[in-house]
């Protein structure tokens, strides 16, 4: 059975099954009897020499020439030449050609002109609307793909950027010979384990991702000093709540990588989660010192992610508010 749809869409197949389709439709449109004879095939087959030219010159010349390079004009300037030609090549079948044959049949085209160019047109509209529209799903099926690596790409993203970060802390932490350099290794690996294996899905329940910026905190103070204060509050209930994976984190890093620097003594970051009818996060953080590489990009790769996400997956669905003061940066994303 799954060879079934592979076949099916062999374009050859559907070739020959519309013209199939098409020349018993004709043959039984013109039947002078009741039953479909060989007599009726016959003439249907006559009557389809300018019916195959008008449909391949619009499918292989007409369209991707001009139709799908948005040349309307020419493309509809050709129709009447080729409603034409099909209409000549439909009298020559039938008053040159077919008295050449030795047949025992005589046949001649008895259609008036104007329901043969209706036909025609009904023909050359059919064939228009199918490969348009095979046309604009293809573009779907690319542009659905090309999304999804987008996103993927985006997810990477981040993972190099704190893995880099935490790096730095187990490093420093493992020069002073620190007791606690295991459990943040633990912390580490949990966080990872969570970015590889769990994310995969468009939306995750929010609590998992509750779970884990409670990690990523814990692991973050762990380099701390007593100065610094970091708050993290949870409000609503988070149990039916979704969100698309990883999307709060570059926040929340950007706040403890730009705002927690070694020498800050009053360094803080305050993060708030809502939960209701919107989905509410705040990060706020104080300014630390900026080095020349941070001048003029606060934020990053973190926030610019954080921005193409939501207008990949929450389009016209979010709003980002993004505050800086001499003293503070602000974030503040609502999901509708």
């Amino acid at each position: 059975m799954k060879g079934i749809p592979t076949i099916l869409g062999k374009k050859w197949i559907q070739h020959g099954a519309f013209w199939v389709l098409s020349i018993y439709a004709i043959g039984s449109y013109f039947s002078i009897a009741s039953l479909f004879k060989f007599i009726d095939f016959f003439y249907s087959l006559l009557f389809h020499v300018p019916l195959v030219f008008l449909v391949y010159v619009n499918l292989r010349v007409l369209i991707p020439r001009f139709l799908e390079r948005e040349k309307y004009l020419l493309y509809f300037a050709s129709i009447p030449l080729l409603l034409l030609a099909s209409y000549g090549i439909h009298e020559l079948t039938f008053e040159v050609l077919f008295p050449l044959m030795d047949s025992d049949y005589y046949m001649v085209s008895f259609t008036e002109w104007q329901i043969l160019i209706f036909i025609f047109i009904i023909y050359l509209v059919l064939t228009t609307l199918i490969k348009l529209s095979k046309s604009w799903y293809k573009l779907q099926e690319v542009e659905k793909e090309n999304l999804s690596l987008e996103l993927n790409s985006l997810k990477t993203q981040i993972n190099p950027h704190f893995l880099f970060n935490s790096l730095n802390s187990i490093y420093s932490q493992a020069l002073g010979k620190s007791e606690q350099t295991a459990e943040t290794v633990l912390e580490l690996s949990n966080l990872l384990r969570y970015m590889l294996y769990e994310v995969s899905e468009e939306k995750v329940p929010l609590s998992k991702e509750v779970e884990m910026l409670e990690n990523y905190i814990e692991l973050q103070k762990l380099r701390l000093d007593d100065h610094s204060r970091v708050d993290f509050s949870v409000k609503g209930e988070l149990a039916s709540a979704k969100v698309a994976p990883l999307l709060f984190f570059p926040l929340v890093e950007n706040a403890f990588k730009h705002g927690m620097k070694g020498e800050t003594q009053a360094g803080f970051v305050q993060i708030e989660l809502s939960v209701g009818a919107q989905i509410i996060f705040e990060v706020r953080n104080n300014l630390g010192t900026v080095d020349d590489m941070e001048k003029g990009r606060y934020g990053g790769i973190g926030l610019e992610n954080v921005q193409r996400r939501l207008e990949l997956i929450y389009p016209g669905t979010h709003e980002l508010k993004v505050e800086k003061s001499a003293q503070e940066f602000f974030v503040k994303l609502i999901l509708s």
